[in-house]
Formats: structure tokens, C-alpha cells, sequence
């Protein structure tokens, strides 16, 4: 355990830099998330409404997924990512400034293009920063251990700024904060995030020219591996799964417990220390079980803590399993995007990043919009049962498919 913690203390210049950086982006994310479902509300939409918004939002990702993914090959992974934390900053603008469902959806499609750029270009420029498959394990662990970290201060602060602000106008105050965080970070990374090499405009063109040359003879390699499809409709279940909770936490919390903002916050960032400490403990569970084993078993404890989380129960049990839950979540999207990522070869890496926003987008929104109408019944358990079944699901169709290939 020592060794491994050194070895996160000697990851390449361009990989601290990044995880450095990361920290503002955490902090953006947790005045967003938590105050944007209960500025809605308060702008009087219902929960349904939230969910078909957020679902178009999903939507809008998978589109443009692939095409962006082929666009970094052009412009530049880094260049699209700096684009893309201004576009999210530009929607929490548009969400705080305004009040009526055209204008919501207006900044709703701002963020999801946003969302697509970062989430399809992030990791890609991780790993270009990276010197062994090794490292890249490592930093996309410690990555998602200083956003969720973060993350959860981010919403620690968000809880208590909007408090006693019953029609909703105090939420405005920590969506115009989360864009100005937003801004700051894409004006960092832009200057502290090193080049990427390899990337100039010439040499893109050349390779361009070179498969316009070759033209027919390699068209069929340019298309997805059977691997590849497994992988992606992996990634529709698993996305689709951790989705009907993950995009209601707040409101789930809120009401299933009648809590105040201030508590839920409270919760949620104390769920991002957990978070913390399980992102940094995924690539050592790895390294010492192996990734097939260490996926199974955090499948088979997710699925049972999801159902265990349905029952009626009091608010310190339902505490406890939500912490474990969140911490349990994100070991097993970890595990499983950077095996996964990691078994693929270079030339692949970029079209599984399109291709896996695309599936997860669609899982993900599917997921959502079913969430958003139970949640309008007003069941705030019936969503971990669902998850619990949709994971056994996920996990049935990693033994029989996503396995084998792994192998």
C-alpha cells in the first residue's frame, strides 16, 4: 500500500497539473448539481418535466459524442476541453437568468454540449499525459478522487447558500457562482495544461491524407470491432443503472428524509468524501485482486446495497447505506471504464470514448426520464430497487460477454 500511495506522488508533470486543475471543475459540478433539481422546482416545474429536460439533455450528449470524439483527432484534445467547461459555464448563466421552460431547455442544450466535450476528451488527454498503462489506471482513479472530493465541497457550499430562499431565488445565487467557477477553471487549464504532442494541424492532415489515399482498402478497419459493441452496450447498461438514482440524489434525500437544503448538502459532501477514498482505493483493489475478480465482487455489493436501500427504514440506516452506496457506485465505474479503456488498443481509444458516451447517454436517459416519473408519484424508494435489478442485469451480461473478450 505504501509503494502504491508513492506512486501516485510520482505521476508525470502534465498528470498533476491536470488533477490540480480538476479541483476547480469539482467544485462547479457541486454547486450545480445540488441546487439545479430544486431551482426547477421551484420555478415550478414537476418532476416528470425534470426528467424529460434532463433526458433531451442525455440526448443531446449521444449525438454529438462521436463527431466530437473524431473533431479532437483535428483541433486538439485540449482546446475542445477549454471549449467545453465554457459552454457549462455559459448554461448555468442562461439557468440562473432566467425562469421560463424554453430558455431552461436553451440551457440545458449549453451544458450538455459542454458535458460532451469534457467527458469525451478528458480522460483521452489524461492518458496522453501518461508514461505507462500503469499511470494511466492510477491517474483516472486519482482524477475522480479530487473531483468527487471537491465535488463535495462544491455542494457543501451550495447547501447553505440559497437557505430560507423558498421561491427559489437564493438557488440563482450558486448557479451564477458555479458559472464563475466554470470560467476560472477553463482560463487555467488553458494556460497551465502542457501541449499535446503530436497534435499540429500538418500532421493531422497528413494522416487525414493518408486514409483518403488508402480509401478502400481500409474503410472496414475504420469501423467499430465487435469488442467494441460489447463494450458500448456494456456501458448502456451500466450508464443506464446508475442513473436512476444519480440524477435525483438531491431530491430523493430531500424529500424521502424532509430534510433541509443545508442537511442534504451536508449528507452529499460527506458522500463525497467516501468517494475520495474509494476513487483512490479502485486501482489498488485492481493491482492486488485482479480486475475480473475485484469487478465482480463490487457488482455483487453494489446490487445488494441498492435493494437493502428500498425497504422503510430509519434516517441513520438509510444514511449509513447511502454513503456506502455513493462510495461503491463510483469503485464500480471506475473499475470498469479504466479496464475497459485500458484493454483496448491506441487507435481504438478515441472511437470507445464516442462511442461509449453515446450508449451511456442513451441508458442514461432512458433511465432518467423513467426515474422522473416515478419520482412524480412521489416514491422515493421504488428508484434502488430498479437500480439493484438493472445492475444484476449488468452483471449477468458482463460473465457472459464483456468477460470473455477481456480475456
Amino acid at each position: 500500500m505504501t509503494n502504491y500511495l508513492r506512486g501516485l506522488l510520482r505521476l508525470p508533470a502534465g498528470v498533476r497539473r491536470f488533477l490540480m486543475t480538476e479541483s476547480l471543475y469539482g467544485i462547479g459540478i457541486g454547486l450545480y448539481s445540488l441546487v439545479l433539481n430544486l431551482h426547477l422546482l421551484a420555478k415550478g416545474l414537476k418532476e416528470d418535466q425534470i426528467g424529460a429536460l434532463v433526458s433531451v439533455g442525455i440526448l443531446i450528449m449521444g449525438i454529438l459524442a462521436i463527431p466530437v470524439s473524431l473533431l479532437a483527432n483535428r483541433v486538439g484534445r485540449k482546446k475542445l476541453l477549454v471549449a467545453g467547461i465554457l459552454f457549462i459555464a455559459a448554461g448555468n448563466m442562461v439557468y440562473a437568468l432566467t425562469g421560463n421552460i424554453v430558455c431552461f431547455y436553451l440551457a440545458q442544450i449549453l451544458v450538455s454540449i459542454g458535458l460532451t466535450l469534457v467527458e469525451t476528451t478528458e480522460v483521452q488527454l489524461l492518458f496522453h499525459y501518461c508514461a505507462s498503462s500503469k499511470d494511466e489506471l492510477r491517474a483516472f482513479s486519482l482524477m475522480f478522487a479530487v473531483f468527487t472530493a471537491f465535488t463535495g465541497a462544491g455542494t457543501l457550499i451550495a447547501g447553505y447558500l440559497p437557505r430560507g430562499a423558498g421561491d427559489g431565488e437564493g438557488y440563482r445565487i450558486a448557479l451564477l457562482l458555479a458559472g464563475l467557477v466554470f470560467v476560472i477553471h477553463g482560463i487555467v487549464r488553458g494556460l497551465v495544461l502542457p501541449k499535446e504532442r503530436n497534435m499540429t494541424p500538418k500532421a493531422t492532415e497528413r494522416r487525414h491524407a493518408g486514409r483518403t489515399r488508402d480509401g478502400q482498402a481500409h474503410w472496414k478497419q475504420s469501423l467499430p470491432s465487435a469488442q467494441l459493441w460489447v463494450f458500448a452496450v456494456f456501458m448502456a447498461l451500466l450508464g443506464g443503472a446508475l442513473a436512476i438514482t444519480g440524477s435525483f440524489l438531491n431530491v430523493i434525500v430531500k424529500y424521502r428524509l424532509d430534510w433541509l437544503d443545508g442537511k442534504v448538502s451536508l449528507l452529499l459532501a460527506v458522500a463525497g468524501v467516501v468517494l475520495f477514498v474509494s476513487s483512490l482505493l479502485t486501482p489498488y483493489l485492481m493491482e492486488r485482486f485482479g480486475a475480473h475478480r475485484a469487478s465482480i465482487a463490487v457488482f455483487l455489493v453494489n446490487i445488494a446495497i441498492f435493494a437493502a436501500l428500498f425497504p422503510v427504514m430509519p434516517a441513520w440506516l438509510f444514511t449509513m447505506l447511502f454513503l456506502i452506496r455513493g462510495g461503491g457506485a463510483t469503485m464500480l465505474s471506475n473499475l470498469l471504464d479504466s479496464h475497459l479503456m485500458s484493454a483496448l488498443q491506441e487507435t481504438d481509444r478515441n472511437l470507445f470514448a464516442g462511442m461509449r458516451s453515446v450508449f451511456r447517454s442513451v441508458g442514461s436517459s432512458a433511465a432518467t426520464y423513467a426515474a422522473g416519473l416515478i419520482l412524480a408519484g412521489a416514491d422515493y424508494r421504488m428508484p434502488f430497487l430498479l437500480t439493484a435489478a438493472v445492475l444484476a442485469a449488468g452483471l449477468l451480461y458482463y460473465m457472459r460477454w464483456v468477460r470473455p473478450t477481456l480475456e
